[in-house]
């Protein structure tokens, strides 16, 4: 009997001391950081280790940006969704080299930048006259 128990011990207290490893095997893989686009990588929890994720959409048209100013904070990922209402259209950001395709009317594209630098960036339709036509806008890193 003392044979069977103690055999018996000896099984759970493996068993157990597997649970506990495997416990913590996998508190270590939680808290150990990823890069971005590997599974529990903060990009995908819409945080990126600095700052936030901050989207916007800035429609075209009517030789204006709609909004004209946006302000982030330095540090924070932009995701910028620029949709063409009416024309052909770009969006340059200065100071950050960020720009998108010339865009039909109807279409839309996605400019994705982590804002590293403080500062007054500005946002301008680089086609033809347009800027002079009143499509321009301000970027502000704070």
């Amino acid at each position: 009997m003392k044979k069977e128990l103690s055999i018996f011990l000896t099984i759970a207290l493996v068993f157990v001391a597997g649970c506990y490893a495997q416990n913590g095997a996998q508190q270590d893989k939680t808290t150990t950081p990823t890069t971005p686009g590997e599974t529990g990588s903060d990009i995908e929890t819409g945080e990126t280790g600095q700052g936030e994720v901050k989207e916007f959409t800035i429609r075209e048209h009517s030789f204006m940006l709609d909004p004209s100013t946006i302000t982030v904070n330095k540090g924070d990922t932009v995701r910028i969704t620029v949709i063409n209402d009416q024309g052909t259209h770009d969006l340059n950001i200065d100071g950050y080299n960020e720009k998108t395709s010339v865009i039909s009317a109807g279409d839309s594209e996605v400019i994705e930048f982590v804002a590293d630098r403080e500062g007054t960036f500005d946002m301008l339709c680089g086609v033809g006259n347009h800027r002079e036509q009143g499509m321009e806008g301000t970027l502000i890193v704070q």
